[in-house]
């Protein structure tokens, strides 16, 4: 494989991850990475995935929309521009409005322009594995739609799941049993190495399951405290990569019924009818509906809070917690409260304020 493009499958988060695989495994050959704008509530409040004409500033190449850092929202915000400007590859905007059918075509424009015979999926979590049963299971219409369309694209494709687990949305258990059944490859772990070149990105970006997958390549060990009180533990088995046949998990997994899709409508519904009528379309719905209002500024009292709680989480064995779950718990769920919480924890925590974490234990106790 000469040069391939990489697939966010999850959205900006993935994005970091794809640039991180891209560096430590030049072997990809990853030339540019693809990912939706689809941001969660904490920073753009509007539900799905963005397309082109939300956005002012974008490059045209050959069809498909380039991010630059100049770029912005016309409405909200995109984690995708600032992006752009930290990572070493250039940076594609996935649109999902049409479908795999459409986002098909928009993947095989993209290998044409940038010259490459190969497509690599991304995703981070193992979510993309799921079978639709799944009990954690919340959010694989990004995932799947994404594998769907790399696939049908009859490009030479791959697919690299790394951070098995983080996402909190498939147990150890059942992400073990998916991947002895895909007869997976397992690549060379991440390494601190890998981790480092990204690491300031951590002080802005609020992927959760990214954001642990590069702190167990940087070396922290324990138990993390995720939004939802879901509780992650980083192992040594957290940096594994594995490689699973595309066309093999397509057939197996949810991403079977969206091939034919041409808009995001239908992909949603045909997943709702699988997931006894659950969408994670819906649950962005109901909160961009009713959870703006619940929006605090954090101020000095809120450091009261936040120490209340960190010493709850430690003595029920959590190591830390994540800077989404800190945000979550004072309610500084909009980009401005947002980075005021950052600010308030930087000036009055720095021991405890370790992006993407928040530390709640002594440092013998993380591995770090």
């Amino acid at each position: 494989m000469r040069s391939a493009i990489a697939i966010a499958a999850g959205g900006g988060g993935d994005a970091v991850s794809a640039a991180m695989l891209a560096s430590a495994r030049p072997e990809l050959g990853i030339a540019a990475i693809m990912s939706y704008s689809w941001d969660r509530f904490m920073i753009d409040p509007s539900p799905g995935p963005r397309v082109r004409g939300d956005f002012d500033g974008l490059i045209d190449r050959g069809g498909v929309a380039e991010i630059p850092p100049t770029a912005a929202l016309r409405i909200g915000q995109s984690t995708l521009p600032r992006l752009a400007g930290a990572i070493d590859r250039p940076l594609l905007l996935i649109e999902a409005d049409e479908g795999a059918v459409g986002l098909s075509a928009l993947i095989a424009r993209a290998a044409t322009a940038f010259d490459a015979d190969g497509i690599v999926v991304i995703d981070v979590g193992g979510d993309i594995l799921a079978e639709g049963h799944e009990v954690g299971l919340r959010s694989p219409l990004a995932d799947s739609l994404a594998l769907a369309a790399a696939v049908r694209t009859g490009i030479d494709t791959r697919v690299v799941v790394a951070g098995i687990g983080m996402d909190g949305e498939l147990s150890a258990a059942e992400a073990a049993e998916r991947l002895d059944k895909l007869h997976a490859n397992q690549l060379p772990d991440l390494t601190p190495r890998d981790a480092a070149p990204f690491e300031s990105i951590w002080a802005w970006h609020p992927s959760e399951a990214n954001a642990l997958l590069a702190a167990a390549a940087a070396g922290w060990r324990g138990v993390v405290e995720c939004q939802r009180n879901a509780a992650v533990e980083l192992t040594d088995a957290s940096i594994g990569v594995y490689e699973v046949d595309a066309r093999q998990l397509v057939d197996a997994s949810l991403a079977a019924v969206l091939t034919g899709t041409t808009s995001l409508a239908e992909a949603e519904q045909l997943l709702r009818d699988r997931r006894a009528g659950r969408s994670e379309l819906d649950v962005e719905r109901q909160r961009a509906a009713g959870d703006r209002a619940k929006v605090r500024m954090p101020g000095p009292e809120t450091l009261a809070v936040i120490d209340e709680y960190a010493a709850d989480a430690c003595e029920r064995g959590v190591t830390a917690l994540t800077v989404r779950r800190v945000a979550e718990m004072v309610s500084a769920i909009a980009p401005e409260a947002t980075d005021a919480l950052r600010a308030l924890l930087a000036q009055h925590r720095p021991d405890s304020f370790r992006p993407p974490l928040y530390r709640v234990s002594s440092p013998d106790a993380s591995g770090e």
